[in-house]
């Protein structure tokens, strides 16, 4: 008798403790789902790759703040790491499948001073395996600094060439096109035509009326002479920073220089935008480095499905 009792006991501890852990299965699927939901919501389904190019001394690091960042948001997830090494051969880390939706390839350049027309060429050779090898037919660019300039004379030189994906969006955080602020860093080159893209200063250039910048450097007439060689289809966000210190500058790109990209975009893309990210956080580095306001009109322009073409202007700090 009291080990039927306890038999019975037992039987119905089990049957409540069973209980609990379905529903708590249960509870987990529905939580994941909802979750799902939102997402698919939220953000588009594509398998368009996002290629992220980092700057000047750059590193996979460079990258890690902002790729995380949207990866957190659930937007797009990391795929594969693209190395180029100094002589220009590439190794791969990770793969891209069709069915994936908005993958991320973060692109380490071994050689991270080669200057912006080296990185071009090397992009080129990293878009072209992506082409031939993974099927890759559409692709975004995130570029940073001399990534940013990168990704713009890539697409200059190379428009919608037919062994190429075609470019979709592409989003550039403080980009040099008419200069660099020469601070006299150590981390600048002393030496070689490298030396001369270290050209501006501060307020010394501007904006003119017609969007034209006053002061047109080499390294801005060699984007300008092929701005009609640029993918028309092509959506572009062009971010900024200003530190609010009255250099009008993020200490390193002045906004003269990040904004003459506008010239020679004009008319030649279907869509252009631009972004201030305005006070500290505006510094160069730290615009890609846990800015929460860049983070945000990034990940909106490259996926979300209700991004309109006012967020940037409501965005600004």
């Amino acid at each position: 008798m009291f080990y039927d009792r306890r038999s019975k006991k037992l039987r119905i501890l089990y049957f409540v403790i069973g209980g609990i852990i379905i529903l708590g299965f249960s509870l987990s699927i529905w939580h994941t789902q909802e979750n799902q939901r939102a997402l698919t919501k939220r953000f588009i389904n594509s398998n368009t790759p996002t290629l992220f190019v980092h700057g000047w001394s750059g590193t996979l690091r460079s990258e890690k703040e902002i790729v995380t960042s949207t990866e957190i948001s659930g937007a797009a997830t990391r795929r594969m790491i693209i190395r180029v090494r100094s002589n220009g051969r590439i190794s791969v880390t990770g793969t891209i499948k069709p069915w994936m939706r908005n993958p991320i390839i973060m692109v380490r350049m071994d050689n991270n001073r080669a200057g912006e027309v080296q990185y071009a060429h090397w992009l080129k050779k990293v878009t072209k395996l992506l082409k031939k090898k993974y099927h890759v037919n559409q692709l975004n660019f995130v570029g940073h600094s001399m990534g940013a300039y990168a990704v713009i004379y890539y697409n200059l030189l190379n428009g919608n060439q037919k062994d190429l994906p075609r470019v979709n969006k592409i989003c550039v955080i403080a980009g040099p096109y008419d200069g660099i602020m020469n601070n006299h860093k150590s981390n600048q080159p002393t030496s070689g035509p490298l030396m001369q893209l270290w050209d501006d200063m501060p307020n010394q250039n501007k904006i003119l009326p017609t969007g034209k910048p006053k002061i047109i450097h080499p390294e801005y007439r060699m984007l300008y002479r092929l701005r009609k060689n640029f993918p028309h289809q092509a959506r572009v966000l062009n971010i900024y920073g200003n530190l609010g210190n009255g250099s009008n500058s993020d200490g390193v790109v002045t906004n003269a220089s990040a904004l003459s990209l506008g010239y020679i975009l004009r008319d030649h893309v279907s869509f252009y935008q631009t972004f201030q990210a305005f006070g500290a956080k505006a510094q160069h580095s730290e615009l890609h480095n846990n800015n929460l306001a860049v983070n945000k009109i990034l990940t909106e322009f490259l996926w979300a499905k209700n991004y309109k073409d006012g967020s940037a202007s409501e965005l600004d700090q």
